[in-house]
């Protein structure tokens, strides 16, 4: 029979045997380790002398204060992982529905109207990329004529007009000064136009912000699976 005091709530609890090996209090229902009498001789061996002159009492003391430092990473570790969980989601939320609004934006313009316009100028602008890279983005002027006015527009679609591309440094080519081209106008609001509508207009490498939801789908649900744990072992 092996008497060891809880080491959260100091009550005695009989083990039962002498085996090295993860144990519940029945009191507090706190799971703890306890390391048999043998294991405990081996460990003060290995150290610069044998410790002598130790009551049975210190050396419970020494465990006790290993058990409790062995809980708090684990608490920790917990508070953690659903911190960054909470900021993750999060964002990713605030991500999608942002990239979300664009895609829906350019797939309303469908059914705009048609008219002739003109390219007034085109350009590229460059800067520094998330990743220390160069990206580039594309600006385009132009102005169409309806019902004997004419407006500016500088829209090529809603979402290619919210991100900008490492593979777009001569994008400018295709939109020289001067070039006739199309412009899709809003039928119920003339200011409104874009060169590309529809899907033709969706800039496809936005989508890749699905994927942050997804792994905070996983994160989620690692989240909860260690706290459910952590609360059936209690």
């Amino acid at each position: 029979m092996v008497e060891v005091e809880c080491p959260f709530c100091t009550e005695t609890i009989d083990l039962g045997s002498d085996s090295t090996g993860a144990y519940e209090c029945p009191y507090c229902n706190q799971d703890f380790e306890y390391e048999s009498s043998n294991f405990w001789e081996e460990q003060l061996d290995k150290k610069s002398g044998r410790e002598v002159g130790k009551s049975p009492g210190e050396r419970d003391d020494n465990k006790q204060a290993t058990l409790q430092i062995k809980e708090r990473p684990s608490i920790l570790g917990l508070v953690f992982m659903w911190g960054f969980t909470i900021i993750w989601c999060t964002a990713s939320l605030f991500a999608t529905v942002s990239i979300g609004s664009l895609v829906m934006s350019d797939l309303d313009t469908n059914d705009w109207t048609p008219v002739d316009g003109v390219v007034t100028s085109s350009s590229v602008s460059s800067k520094s990329g998330s990743d220390g890279g160069v990206v580039y983005c594309l600006n385009v002027d132009y102005e169409y004529t309806i019902d004997g006015t004419t407006y500016q527009g500088d829209k090529v679609s809603h979402t290619s007009d919210s991100s900008c591309d490492s593979w777009s440094k001569n994008a400018d080519e295709d939109y020289p000064e001067g070039k006739e081209i199309t412009v899709y106008v809003n039928p119920s609001n003339h200011r409104e136009a874009v060169l590309d509508t529809g899907l033709s207009g969706v800039d496809f490498s936005n989508l890749c912000i699905c994927l942050f939801p997804l792994v905070g789908i996983v994160l989620l649900y690692g989240s909860v699976s260690q706290t459910f744990s952590k609360s059936n072992k209690r």
